[in-house]
């Protein structure tokens, strides 16, 4: 894959310093365009000169996809390397790119003051370079990696790949110069080197998104009700992959008991998984009321300018406590309410906040009394819609997290 070379940088934001960024998702992924971009812009725009390794899956690195991505990059002054992401066979293609991940990195970092990862396998990466180098890294982890594997039903508890990724992973969160979560919770539970994690320079930054592109219109909310042929109901809103732990049965059982509560209500499935979202669908003979739609990353801030609320379930995992899914933000920033669980990352701690609806336990008496309050809610549309985006600004605003994230350079390297 070729890269541009960045965009020249002006005086000012060259002394700011050159950082290495390594990424095992691709940029061309939705993950990738909706949430490492914004980020990677924010810290050019910071004055960082960002050097971007990322892995991009065939799938998702179409032409088209490549181009504005690397029309993005060059605008902001970076240097994108990507590689070729790799998955079959499982073990033997990860330390493929782990080995081609650290040749590309050990070429670009000679100039850099600080290597960033984004998750654990280019933690690993970055370990390895930092140590040949000297050079100080930020381990940004985006969530335990052997216990995620564990409950999605992966790996045994226990068996050899769970403890043997365990152990990588101590022993990169102990030598890491840095370290970012997505919760506080998660925080108390990392390993240590000499004290508290926290004892390290550290950033809780939950996944966050531009409120100027994430937002209500009146004018995409009557769009998209026209193209899915729904006037004025309440519609409830589900964006994201679905499986492992995203529990696609439970949000549909939420909906049933929701719609007892909320007459004419409407439930709207974005998701790339299609077809399974399409099988729990029909076999509960909702296809009239549910609609499913795939859309491109760029789409999603229309598609949920159309709804009322927005849901997320996720399993009653222990690596959940490390969550904080990117809809969260997207959501608020569209004005709709969240409704989701207690268990996933600091998600209890927002409790208080009266349009962020915790489903404490998978039942229906739980869901009745969710989708009560709900109602209620909806009765209210342009008081809530206020209090969802003023909840967007103060916990998942993109321009905050960038702040964190340089705060927390400047922090690592002394300045």
């Amino acid at each position: 894959m070729a890269a541009r070379e960045g965009a020249p940088l002006s005086a000012e934001s060259a002394v700011t310093g050159r950082v290495l960024y390594i990424s095992h998702n691709g940029l061309t992924e939705p993950l990738g365009r909706r949430q490492v971009l914004p980020y990677l812009v924010g810290l050019g725009a910071r004055g960082w000169r960002l050097i971007v390794v990322s892995f991009e899956k065939a799938e998702t690195a179409t032409p088209e996809a490549l181009a504005r991505v690397g029309e993005i990059t060059h605008e902001a002054g970076m240097l994108w390397k990507p590689l070729n992401y790799h998955n079959h066979p499982p073990i033997v293609a990860t330390a493929y790119d782990i080995l081609r991940g650290c040749l590309r990195a050990n070429g670009l970092a000679r100039d850099v003051v600080l290597i960033h990862a984004r998750s654990t396998v280019p933690a690993l990466m970055a370990g390895l370079v930092s140590r040949r180098l000297g050079t100080p890294w930020i381990f940004d982890l985006r969530g335990v990696l052997a216990e995620e594997y564990v409950d999605a039903g992966h790996w045994p508890r226990g068996g050899v790949r769970h403890r043997a990724t365990a152990a990588i992973e101590g022993r990169l969160l102990r030598s890491a110069d840095g370290l970012v979560t997505l919760s506080r919770k998660i925080l108390t539970r990392l390993p240590v080197r000499n004290g508290p994690a926290s004892d390290r320079p550290t950033a809780v930054i939950p996944c966050s998104v531009d409120l100027g592109v994430f937002r209500p219109s009146e004018e995409w909310r009557r769009a998209v009700r026209g193209e899915l042929g729904w006037g004025g109901e309440p519609v409830l809103v589900y964006s994201g992959s679905l499986g492992s732990w995203y529990r696609i049965g439970e949000m549909l059982d939420f909906f049933e008991v929701a719609c007892e509560e909320i007459p004419g209500l409407r439930f709207l499935l974005l998701t790339p998984q299609v077809a399974l979202a399409e099988y729990h669908v029909h076999s509960r003979r909702l296809a009239g009321i549910v609609e499913v739609r795939a859309v491109t990353p760029d789409a999603v801030p229309r598609y949920l300018a159309a709804g009322d609320a927005g849901i997320c379930f996720l399993g009653r995992h222990a690596s959940k406590e490390a969550s904080s899914p990117t809809k969260y933000g997207e959501y608020l920033g569209a004005g709709l309410p969240v409704i989701t669980n207690g268990w996933i990352g600091d998600a209890a701690d927002l409790a208080s906040e009266p349009v962020w609806l915790l489903v404490e336990a998978f039942g229906r008496d739980a869901y009745r009394q969710t989708a009560r309050g709900l109602s209620k809610l909806l009765d209210e549309p342009v008081a809530t819609r206020l209090a969802a985006r003023e909840l967007a600004r103060r916990e998942f605003a993109l321009d905050a997290a960038v702040d964190r994230y340089h705060a927390l350079y400047m922090k690592v390297l002394g300045r």
